[in-house]
């Protein structure tokens, strides 16, 4: 049995614990931690296990093996060090950090420590039709990627949302919006099947919603000279859009939220070009293959009980049970990748140029130190208690 916490039993963390507590083979939930008393006497309660509000106290006084780390994301990184030098696993929740620079140091720590099992919850590369893109993306299938779309404008957030958690979408307490909250999971999904780009230009705002940070994105980000991909991202639209597009020279991948198709394509672009007898080239060499794949109803059924995220902890179980680090479906140093994006994203709409990748870590830090200025000079009394500022 592996003796694990949770830290933090917010809206996320308290889920965690449960599914720790009541469905995950080999998992012995021993204690939960929040710095808010009654969130974790009533988690303590419902699940009769310990509870602490210091989570230096927990870590000193109960011999785990692993930890999750659900906390506001400021916090994610200090907390994650302080159990690697305990030698304890560590689960973290995405992002990894809020800047390049303090994802660093944690990635640091974890190179000392190759022998635990440290993994981000990136938890839609579970996702069936994530995976068979990667294969067919992987194995050839699709040919050469020459262009990707990505619109996910359907995770939409009322500012009853913001309100409930006041660190949500602020600078000062969560390090940003819609982008470092909702999308960290798409730019991870994007950069694990096609690679991180290169250079990124885009445009941020904020629609309908008292908040200080983006709830509204456009973004152009190229891979070289070889592709482009136009991502678009809002937590405002009803009842709003789930698709990636990606077309390749041999065919294309489409996945909407529960479905997906891909055609396979019987040549290449290039070769039905060589061959072209006609302006629009010969019909016989444009024919496809469409399949169908879909989410499947059983994992529907399974990860709508249970929510998607029970996927990595039992991932996270196993591979501390079976020491096979090797079956990590995300480790925690890939977790700097979609951060990277982020943080290029935020610092193209601050700065309206194009920013190439790799960023300079510095000067995010000051632009987002500026930010959180401006955003606690603006702020009356009651928002600025709420978001810790």
């Amino acid at each position: 049995m592996v003796n694990i916490a949770v830290i933090g039993v917010g809206r996320m963390g308290s889920r965690h614990a449960l599914n720790l507590a009541k469905r995950v083979k080999n998992a012995n939930l021993v204690a939960i931690c929040d710095t808010d008393h009654q969130k974790a006497n009533k988690v303590s309660q419902s699940l009769k296990v310990k509870a602490y509000n210091d989570y230096k106290e927990m870590l000193a006084n109960e011999k785990l093996d692993a930890v999750v780390i659900a906390t506001p994301h400021y916090s994610h990184v200090d907390i994650a060090i302080a159990c690697l030098d305990k030698d304890i696993n560590v689960l973290c929740e995405k992002p990894i950090s809020v800047t390049i620079k303090k994802a660093k140091e944690l990635i640091s720590k974890r190179d000392e420590k190759p022998n635990l099992i440290c993994e981000m919850m990136y938890n839609q590369r579970t996702n069936r039709m994530y995976k068979k893109a990667k294969e067919l993306i992987s194995n050839g299938s699709i040919g050469k990627i020459q262009r990707v779309n990505f619109t996910i404008t359907d995770w939409y957030r009322s500012q009853f949302y913001y309100n409930m958690g006041g660190w949500r979408a602020s600078w000062t307490g969560e390090g940003g919006g819609t982008l470092i909250n909702q999308c960290v999971h798409q730019l991870d999904i994007l950069q694990w099947l096609v690679g991180m780009p290169t250079m990124v230009k885009s445009y941020h705002k904020t629609v309908g919603r008292r908040i200080t940070t983006e709830n509204d994105v456009t973004s152009i980000m190229r891979f070289g000279d070889d592709f482009d991909c136009v991502f678009t991202a809002s937590t405002h639209e009803i009842p709003g859009t789930n698709r990636l597009e990606i077309a390749g020279d041999k065919g294309r991948i489409v996945i909407e939220r529960f479905k997906m198709k891909y055609s396979i394509n019987k040549m290449s672009e290039e070769d039905v070009n060589r061959r072209a007898k006609r302006d629009y080239g010969n019909k016989k060499d444009k024919r496809s293959v469409t399949h169908s794949y879909s989410y499947g109803l059983l994992h529907m059924i399974k990860d709508g009980l249970r929510g998607q995220q029970c996927n990595i902890l039992e991932n996270f179980v196993n591979a501390i049970e079976t020491k096979n680090k090797d079956i990590v479906i995300a480790d925690l140093k890939e977790g700097i990748n979609a951060l990277t994006i982020i943080n290029a994203l935020n610092l193209s709409s601050w700065t309206n140029e194009e920013i190439s990748i790799p960023l300079d870590e510095d000067r995010y830090e000051k632009l987002l130190q500026e930010k959180i200025d401006e955003e606690r000079v603006e702020l009356d009394d009651e928002d600025r208690e709420l978001i810790g500022g």
